[in-house]
């Protein structure tokens, strides 16, 4: 129930910081910071990840901004100016399948600890059985600064099953910096990665 109640605090948080006119949310600490063990529980809830990207993708839209390009392909890296319209096009894979309050609960089990080393609150969540062929989704997390009470970053983690190849799919979102989009590629013999970096606060 703590789980529960924290993570719709959490929610009105993140909604209403998605509106640039509207007043700073109260801090609110999740879970006691002294915790060092990871908790897993069986939840009825998760926190809407998806509903998340798209208002923070919507705030990004609404500022002032030209997001800088990195792209690197196996360590060699060049960058462009681009116009916000690509991000969101780049962002368009992680926003399927959509990843709500409860409609993964039956699939994947939230681990709860405080990381130390990165000062966080981290949920992360695993698969509790085989999950279909049709599902790409294989893993995400959640990072909350315990001070704040807010999400600062989500990662998400995807294995792309096609006609002719299969790559895993990494997303990092770090909010109000960057985006990060890793594609690595494997042919039995040799291993591509290809990564996309966005950022728009230097």
């Amino acid at each position: 129930m703590k789980i529960k109640l924290a993570f719709l605090i959490l929610f009105i948080i993140s909604i209403v910081g998605c509106h640039p006119n509207a007043p700073a949310p109260v801090t609110t600490t999740l879970i006691d910071t002294t915790q060092q063990k990871a908790e897993e529980k069986k939840i009825d809830s998760f926190f809407p990840v998806t509903s998340f990207l798209k208002g923070q993708m919507a705030l990004t839209d609404s500022l002032p901004i030209t997001p800088l390009h990195f792209f690197t392909v196996n360590g060699k890296t060049d960058s462009a100016w681009v116009k916000q319209h690509e991000l969101r096009t780049f962002l368009q894979p992680f926003f399927s399948p959509e990843i709500t309050a409860t409609n993964f609960t039956s699939l994947f089990k939230e681990t709860s600890f405080n990381d130390l080393s990165v000062n966080a609150i981290t949920f992360t969540y695993d698969p509790i059985k085989q999950l279909p062929d049709s599902l790409n989704l294989q893993h995400w997390d959640v990072y909350i600064n315990p001070q704040t009470g807010k999400v600062f970053k989500v990662y998400l983690l995807k294995n792309i099953k096609e006609k002719n190849t299969s790559y895993i799919q990494q997303l990092t979102w770090q909010v109000d910096q960057f985006a990060k989009i890793v594609n690595i590629y494997t042919d039995g013999k040799t291993e591509t990665i290809k990564e996309d970096k966005f950022v728009w606060k230097f």
